[in-house]
């Protein structure tokens, strides 16, 4: 199980880096399904390239930290639950603020093979400090 837990989370280091939209979803499933910050939701890798491609096309630098994350494996499943910190800049210069970001993938091993079958990322609608309430 930690050998799985450990590939998750390298999938998801991975994807954290990219900025294209064949990088982004290079570990998806074919049907998977995903909903954005924007209001936007897909079902199929070829959407979900379209509209990393547009995002990231409008930005200069992307980088995203990853400040928790909860790993969880049972069987052929798995999740990662991660609080993120967004720094971009866009083609033009300018530096957007920080953007604390909730991101969940729910993986599937396939063939022997972690996909990921869906990915659901969100913004707080509040303010909120990043922390995860464990008591």
């Amino acid at each position: 199980m930690e050998n799985d837990k450990k590939a998750i989370l390298s999938i998801v280091e991975e994807m954290s880096k990219s900025m294209t939209g064949a990088q982004s979803t290079k570990h998806w499933a074919d049907n998977a399904m995903w909903f954005d910050i924007a209001p936007f939701a897909s079902k199929g890798v070829k959407p979900a390239k379209k509209a990393f491609d547009d995002a990231f096309g409008q930005l200069k630098t992307c980088k995203i930290e990853i400040l928790e994350t909860e790993t969880y494996i049972n069987g052929d499943m798995g999740v990662v639950c991660m609080v993120q910190r967004w720094n971009t800049a866009t083609k033009d210069g300018t530096v957007n603020p920080p953007m604390l970001v909730r991101q969940t993938d729910c993986f599937e091993k396939q063939d022997g093979e972690w996909k990921v079958i869906h990915e659901h990322t969100s913004v707080p609608v509040a303010e909120w400090d990043g922390k995860v309430v464990t008591d």
